[in-house]
């Protein structure tokens, strides 16, 4: 299940942007703060990387990703504060070094008000700090 679409200008993203907490409403461990594309499996992180590789534009990767996965909410954009769990592959995109991670997600943020929900593993496209091309 799709978390909360962020808003127009976010769709522009490429990978989680990570910050922090700002008025998120608790504390966890090694939590981030990002925006970003995310998607409910490694497949379609991996075939989305593909299409962005082959210069597809962020919105119209997720359309195809979506489409072949019959799920209109398989892949998309959303602000989420989550938990970094592993790292499940590493590309070149566009000259930047990226990795497919799977995170934990724990709080999504509908543009007014973070809400805390049971922890749902999804995958983002993430910069590694420290990794320059």
């Amino acid at each position: 299940m799709r978390l909360f679409w962020a808003a127009g200008a976010a769709a522009l993203l490429w990978g989680i942007t990570p910050g922090n907490g700002g008025d998120l409403p608790m504390q966890e461990d090694n939590l981030s703060i990002g925006i970003g594309i995310i998607c409910n499996t490694p497949e379609q992180m991996q075939r989305l990387v593909r299409l962005r590789m082959d210069g597809a534009e962020p919105s119209r990767a997720v359309l195809v990703v979506n489409g072949e996965a019959k799920d209109p909410r398989a892949c998309g954009v959303a602000a989420v504060a989550y938990v970094s769990d592993k790292m499940v592959d590493m590309k070149t995109v566009k000259g930047k070094l990226v990795q497919i991670v799977r995170i934990n997600v724990v709080a999504a943020f509908d543009g007014q008000h973070w809400s805390r929900i049971p922890g749902m593993t999804q995958y983002a496209l993430i910069e590694p700090e420290g990794y320059a091309i």
